[in-house]
């Protein structure tokens, strides 16, 4: 698994309605995959309601998807329909925007419409994909409010995302970089909020290749079927020089190290998948693995949470920071019971300055 912290709200509006620098939001396609061209039409009137959405609630410069070819076109490039993870970079900085939407919608039974939107912000080259489904007439509307809102909660709450609530009365499954003592007293505030806990033991990973805080780390950055948050990696500019001049022992070490990357990045979700079930099956009560990590002061953290049924990424936070004085690691635990427990809503829609 993967994942990291970033802050790409220093390009866009608070909550508050505070703006530090005007964000530059371009929109692509919303590719059809139905095979259905009578679907065609949507392409563009889909990612021009989310951009028409979006611009009402942040007080940022929207780039729609007619308007952005013609900006690409000036530059030899044309817009596509489709957009490798590699080629993010060479769009984001041929017109010099902050954020580019992008994806695709396939109709459903039943005359429902799943939507698929991937979020890259180029500062970072990181990428927020997520799926939403509803139903193609009566609830498009919604649908569209429903995008708009994750899309404010990711860039305007600290990375935040949060696809359904972690009720009281939940089974989790905790990882964390707390020692033993600290890791009793968080689960005393689980308990006392009303959770089960499984002794799942975070604390204690190890490895000979890295420190114990820096494999929490790799967990920031988590991929799934629905929804994902990962940063670009492109392995097929990576060549490893071979010929007959290697001896035996560099071309197995070669072969492993192909055979690592193939299983951990390119069949990466089918590995974290069969991991995900040999968790299942070994805490069939647990609903939810959480992985949380605090800082050094314990005064922050930041949290991931995957549904163990369904295998998806269903909640993250990056920043979760308690008010008040004297933050401890009660409080920051406190606080963490709270968002994830708590339904999100999009605020008023904000004035434009």
């Amino acid at each position: 698994m993967k994942r990291c912290f970033i802050i790409v709200l220093m390009y866009v509006l608070m909550l508050s309605g505070t703006v530090y620098a005007k964000t530059t939001v371009a929109f692509g396609y919303l590719t059809n995959r139905s095979g259905n061209p009578n679907f065609n039409y949507m392409e563009i009137i889909f990612p021009n309601s989310f951009a028409s959405s979006i611009e009402a609630v942040y007080d940022c410069t929207v780039i729609k998807p007619l308007k952005l070819n013609e900006l690409l076109e000036k530059k030899q490039l044309t817009l596509q329909r489709h957009y490798e993870n590699h080629e993010l970079p060479q769009i984001t900085k041929a017109i010099g925007c902050d954020l580019f939407i992008f994806g695709y919608f396939i109709p459903l039974p039943d005359n429902t419409i799943k939507i698929v939107l991937t979020l890259y912000e180029s500062g970072s080259n990181q990428i927020f994909t997520f799926t939403n489904i509803g139903k193609m007439e009566t609830e498009i509307f919604k649908i569209i409010d429903r995008i708009t809102l994750v899309v404010f909660d990711f860039f305007g709450k600290n990375g935040f995302f949060m696809s359904k609530p972690i009720m009281r009365g939940s089974s989790v499954g905790l990882i964390t970089n707390l020692n033993p003592e600290e890791l009793n007293s968080m689960y005393a505030e689980f308990f006392n909020a009303g959770y089960s806990v499984s002794a799942v033991q975070g604390n204690e990973l190890d490895s000979y290749y890295a420190h114990e805080s820096e494999i929490m780390n790799y967990f920031q950055y988590i991929s799934t079927d629905a929804n994902s948050y990962d940063i670009i990696t492109d392995w097929s500019k990576f060549t490893m020089t071979m010929g007959t001049w290697e001896g035996r022992k560099k071309k197995e070490w070669q072969e492993d190290l192909r055979k690592i990357y193939e299983i951990y990045d390119l069949r990466y979700k089918v590995f974290k998948d069969t991991v995900l079930e040999r968790y299942k099956n070994i805490y069939p009560g647990c609903d939810y693995l959480l992985f949380v990590v605090y800082n050094p002061s314990r005064t922050s953290c930041w949290a991931r949470a995957i549904d163990t049924k369904t295998k998806e990424l269903i909640f993250m936070h990056s920043n979760v920071v308690a008010s008040g004085m004297n933050i401890d690691l009660q409080k920051t635990t406190r606080q963490l019971i709270t968002i994830i427990q708590t339904p999100t809503a999009l605020p008023q829609k904000s004035k434009k300055k």
